[in-house]
């Protein structure tokens, strides 16, 4: 397949940030006396903070979703880029593919908590949450990609590192490589396209 598009999840695709979320989200959530373990929430990963305190049935949600996007931006400094997305990508753009990602963060939380990452906040394609009233497992997100930015869905593929990525490119009828460096090991990839086992590997599926 001759992609000229790759679009990647933000978290635990590029950056190592799943085990300080629900870390982080389980104190938040213990604050109010709720036990949420930071296993269950890990697990969720992937999805918007208010649909995960939905999922989950949780009191207190309004505060629980401002406690934790407040508390997750003072750990901004611990979150690092897997190895090899710098060279990856780098290849990728030499060859002239276009990169872009697509979040379950809002802008906001894009803004305010991925500083440090000038390599993603300047991409040319940047879809958040807070741009489609449906999320991720739904297909909305990539389609609102593939319209705003008039992609062509046989030309792209999307990365990311949960079930709810693939089924968002399912849904989106697009091409989906799994980020297993990032994922966890239980998650299900067999409807992926592909399965590469290193951000570097993604070169020899375009070829590189």
């Amino acid at each position: 397949m001759a992609y000229k598009t790759i679009l990647f999840d933000v978290d635990n695709t590029l950056i190592d940030s799943a085990t300080i979320a629900a870390t982080v989200f389980h104190e938040v959530a213990a604050n109010y006396g709720l036990a949420v373990p930071a296993k269950t929430i890990r697990g969720l990963v992937g999805i918007p903070t208010e649909k995960i305190i939905q999922q989950l049935k949780l009191t207190h949600a309004t505060e629980i979703n401002r406690d934790f996007t407040s508390e997750i931006g003072t750990h901004k400094d611990e979150l690092r880029l897997f190895d090899g997305i710098h060279e990856t990508w780098d290849k990728l753009l030499a060859i002239g593919l276009q990169i872009g990602v697509v979040t379950s963060r809002t802008t906001a939380e894009v803004k305010s908590d991925l500083g440090n990452f000038p390599e993603i906040t300047n991409l040319p394609i940047i879809v958040t949450a807070d741009k489609t009233t449906e999320h991720k497992p739904s297909g909305a997100p990539l389609e609102y990609a593939i319209q705003q930015y008039n992609l062509i869905k046989a030309e792209t593929m999307y990365v990311g590192d949960t079930i709810y990525d693939l089924q968002s490119a399912l849904n989106a009828g697009i091409d989906f490589a799994s980020a297993t460096w990032g994922a966890l090991a239980s998650t299900d990839f067999s409807k992926a396209t592909y399965q590469p086992e290193e951000p570097t590997d993604l070169l020899k599926i375009v070829k590189i």
